[in-house]
């Protein structure tokens, strides 16, 4: 995140996390778009955000270890 807004110095905070999610989970996003968490447009909703890509990515990251990929 540190690097992406060095190169991004003009996006809000917001902007700057979704679009970091966007490029490296990119199948994530959708989850996201429509939703209270969707903090592109809306920096209040950053908090929301965050606990929930933790929640996200934990669950992704359990499916490989288990050798389940799937939608979350």
């Amino acid at each position: 995140m540190d690097e992406y807004r060095r190169h991004h110095p003009e996006q809000r905070e917001g902007q700057a996390h979704y679009n970091v999610l966007r490029r490296e989970w990119p199948d994530l996003q959708h989850e996201v778009v429509g939703t209270d968490r969707n903090c592109y447009g809306d920096d209040r909703r950053l908090p929301a955000f965050l606990s929930w890509v933790e929640r996200a990515l934990s669950a992704e990251q359990r499916e490989r270890e288990e050798g389940r990929p799937g939608a979350l």
